[in-house]
């Protein structure tokens, strides 16, 4: 299976490492697009501007969307910060160094999609943004993203955890897509839980990579992988209560027109 992510608004900016390098990215192909982007953003500039095209407030730094050539670099893995980051690391401490990462995508406004591996600077760029010339960012990168990505992950089962307009850049409908979902149950009531998602997901993640459930091709092996992954999750709340899965939930597959399919995995949670 292939596992894709968004990636987070928080960064763990590097103090030293090299500059960046666009064609030595995974997805050489890309090369030119990034570079686009790169040029869109750095153009904005960092004042009032800039903050409001890029939907940030006005006390975030915005320079260094201004530096992205000369700033030093870090891996993907370990510039993203955030929950769904932290929760991948907690669950399996060496998770990036072993071969489980190559399976993973992480989804980037600025760069498209990058290797876990790829080492880039600290930036403020979401998918959903309109920049100057280019347009929303998802739009954008839609025909981009397909056209890269079909290669490598036609007919393959996709465990998605990408937000919104992550998963509208590359709906990949050649691939077998299984949106994870998290939904609380209480009372008898199901809600959604979107910021603890993002834990859940995580830590998912981080139990497929330590496993080698990230191995699994087939369907059955991949839900078995998934039910074990998720049935041994024990998740402290704000309020110290612990949170299990009760539950994991299938959809239909859904056939698309270009031979993939799309399918919601529900993990239920108490």
């Amino acid at each position: 299976m292939l596992i894709w992510l968004p990636p987070s608004e928080g960064k763990n900016a590097p103090s030293q490492g090299p500059s960046l390098d666009l064609n030595a990215l995974s997805r050489a192909s890309l090369a030119t697009s990034r570079r686009t982007v790169c040029d869109a953003l750095a153009a904005l500039g960092d004042g009032p501007e800039a903050a409001a095209i890029l939907k940030v407030g006005a006390r975030i730094n915005l320079s260094v969307n201004t530096a992205l050539d000369s700033a030093p670099c870090a891996p993907a893995s370990s510039l993203f910060t955030g929950v769904l980051y932290e929760a991948i690391e907690e669950c399996a401490p060496s998770a990036w160094s072993g071969l489980g990462a190559a399976h993973v995508s992480i989804f980037s406004g600025l760069f498209g999609v990058l290797s876990p591996s790829d080492v880039i600077p600290d930036h403020r760029l979401a998918m959903g943004v309109s920049l100057p010339d280019l347009g929303v960012l998802s739009t954008w990168w839609a025909p981009r993203l397909d056209e890269a990505l079909s290669p490598e992950a036609s007919e393959r089962i996709i465990v998605d955890g990408r937000s919104g307009p992550y998963r509208a850049a590359c709906k990949a409908p050649w691939a077998r897509v299984w949106e994870l979902r998290v939904e609380r149950e209480t009372e008898g009531k199901r809600s959604v839980i979107s910021h603890d998602a993002k834990r859940w997901r995580g830590a998912i993640t981080g139990l497929l990579l330590a496993s080698d459930g990230y191995l699994a091709e087939e369907t059955s092996a991949a839900e078995k992988a998934l039910e074990e992954a998720a049935y041994s999750l024990s998740l402290g709340d704000a309020k110290g209560h612990e949170h299990r899965v009760t539950d994991v939930e299938y959809g239909a597959e859904k056939q698309t027109k270009n031979g993939g399919s799309t399918r919601t995995v529900t993990l239920v949670t108490h």
